[in-house]
């Protein structure tokens, strides 16, 4: 038995929705990956910025005279503290611009399948509402459904 108008409609709506949703879980899990990515970028720095200034102390405890040993020490953890939070500044703009690129995508797909659904069912809509102005015309005419039909 073939199948009908019936019985695939609401198995094309729920393909869909299906679609839709596993474009939206798609973009939250992404999101959710990169924000995890982030963090252990802020907390390895966060480690590395520790370590460079312990590595300050250490030489000034080890030799408190040598004053050109603790300033390239001090120098030197400065610079890669701003590396580091340049490295990071970058990192987040990056995965920002990334995340509006998978959204904006997302967002155009679910209304153009939502405009094209709307297409369809205007096409779909029987002649006498049409003609009774209940709905516009299929050339874009926007008529109010108080308006006494044109035919009478």
């Amino acid at each position: 038995m073939p199948a009908t108008r019936e019985t695939t409609t609401p198995g094309r709506l729920t393909s869909a929705i299906l679609e839709r949703q596993a474009g939206i879980f798609d973009a939250i899990r992404s999101g959710t990956d990169r924000n995890h990515r982030f963090t252990r970028s802020v907390i390895e720095s966060a480690r590395q910025s520790n370590r460079d200034w312990i590595e300050v102390g250490r030489r000034w405890v080890s030799s408190p005279t040598d004053v050109s040993g603790i300033y390239d020490a001090l120098s030197e953890a400065i610079g890669n503290g701003q590396a580091r939070t340049l490295a990071l500044s970058r990192e987040w703009l990056e995965d920002a611009v990334e995340t509006q690129r998978e959204n904006r995508e997302l967002l155009r797909r679910g209304l153009g399948d939502a405009r094209e659904a709307v297409e369809r069912a205007g096409a779909s809509v029987p002649q006498f509402l049409r003609r009774n102005r209940l709905v516009p015309a299929r050339d874009g005419d926007r008529a109010s459904p108080n308006k006494a039909s044109p035919d009478k």
